[in-house]
């Protein structure tokens, strides 16, 4: 591959890409649209957050076209112009075919008035519109996914579940992209950011052979992971929506909550089965098919109101997301965040229910926390809860564990805070 630019003269957003799900949705729709019109499509890549929010290149990164896209709530022109004047900038910077911007919202201004002002900039248009809304993107895509099955004599395959299933599925080709840039930046020698999304490439003809395939035969485990990585991403940016709303949070509290995400974001399919069931201790988790994912998975409010409270009101903990993300309390006590979210009328069924688990599923949790942290029950021991009624299998396997979990105490957030500087 002929390096045409150097990576480390290109600004990127990727270190603060939070918003990438609506950018991943608008890049995948552009490739559909390239598939479904484009007779050379398949020698195209997907690049993302370098030479733009994302770009079409060439075998040898040459762009083809740039893409901005701004996901704000402004329909002011004001709003967009710094962002209209750096795109044409890109454009001389990176000669290409084109330069487009996508909006979420429609703007004051008409697409000619906005072309007079600006004749090197073209809104992209969405059948139609020149604006596309979050909650229209889905629908748009599998629009075109439907076209391509139709335009490749797939027509078998076009039916409500296949599309939205293969909605899902080129979908996670562009999170996992960006995922990858973010892991690899912060692994051990790891690659800087612009060096890793310059380079980081997908292929056009992925997307093909993914859209030919038997939808059947996606829905497997790794499917339902990537789809609780996915609702994992939108609980984190509703969280991150309310608390700017109320203006609870500091520039500095965004980057330890986007460190924490790109922390998720990196691990893989073993370690985030068991990420989720370290801070469900009171819950079976099971992600392996649609019935799994919809019973037994974190919910909204376990990981919103109790998890990433509990992260965005204490410090960054020292330790990592899959490994041990635990603090010390100025009581030489080890704290653990934890999603439990109940009530403090369901304080003996948490206290069982974290019982049955270790003595049935060995699920695998920091056993040297002394402290589970949850929004609201505080518990002594979960062994006097339970009334010293449990009695432990002295042949159990799991009887060491059993133990010294039975001696662990739940707190409050509220409570463990007063510890934790």
């Amino acid at each position: 591959m002929r390096q045409l630019i150097d990576p480390n003269d290109i600004h990127t957003a990727a270190a603060t890409w939070s918003g990438f799900i609506y950018q991943g949705k608008v890049a995948l729709y552009h490739v559909l649209q390239l598939l479904n019109t484009d007779q050379d499509a398949l020698n195209y890549s997907l690049q993302l957050d370098s030479l733009e929010d994302f770009a079409i290149v060439d075998a040898d990164i040459n762009p083809i076209t740039l893409h901005q896209v701004k996901a704000m709530k402004s329909h002011l022109y004001s709003a967009y112009k710094d962002a209209f004047d750096k795109l044409e900038q890109r454009l001389i910077t990176f000669p290409c075919n084109g330069a487009y911007f996508h909006v979420s919202t429609q703007n004051e201004k008409t697409d000619a008035q906005i072309k007079a002002i600006h004749p090197t900039i073209n809104i992209y248009n969405y059948g139609g519109n020149s604006f596309c809304q979050l909650k229209d993107i889905n629908r748009l895509c599998e629009e075109q996914i439907a076209l391509y099955l139709n335009n490749n004599q797939l027509q078998h395959h076009n039916n409500v579940e296949n599309v939205t299933t293969l909605r899902n599925s080129l979908e996670s080709i562009v999170c996992t992209q960006i995922i990858d840039i973010h892991a690899n930046n912060h692994s051990n020698n790891g690659s800087t950011i612009r060096e890793g999304a310059y380079y980081s490439l997908t292929s056009l003809q992925i997307f093909h052979d993914l859209l030919t395939s038997d939808p059947s035969t996606i829905l497997n485990e790794d499917y339902f992971l990537f789809l609780t990585k996915k609702i994992i991403n939108h609980y984190y940016l509703e969280f991150c929506h309310d608390i700017e709303e109320e203006e609870l949070v500091t520039e500095s509290e965004k980057t330890k909550l986007a460190n924490y995400l790109i922390q998720i974001n990196g691990l893989d399919d073993k370690s985030l089965v068991k990420f989720i069931q370290s801070i469900l201790p009171h819950r079976e988790v099971k992600l392996n098919s649609i019935l799994d994912f919809k019973n037994n998975n974190i919910d909204s409010e376990e990981f919103r109101d109790a998890f990433l409270q509990t992260l965005h009101q204490l410090v960054e903990s020292q330790g990592k997301i899959g490994d041990n993300l635990t603090w010390i309390g100025n009581d030489s006590l080890t704290y653990t965040a934890t999603a439990i979210n109940s009530s403090n009328a369901r304080i003996k069924s948490v206290c069982r229910k974290i019982y049955d688990n270790i003595n049935e599923v060995d699920i695998e949790v920091p056993y040297e926390s002394d402290k589970l942290i949850t929004s609201s029950i505080e518990v002594e021991s979960i062994e006097k809860e339970l009334n010293n009624q449990t009695q432990v299998d002295e042949n159990s396997s799991n009887v060491n564990n059993i133990t010294k979990w039975s001696k662990i105490s739940l707190t409050t957030l509220e409570n463990a805070k007063k510890h934790i500087k």
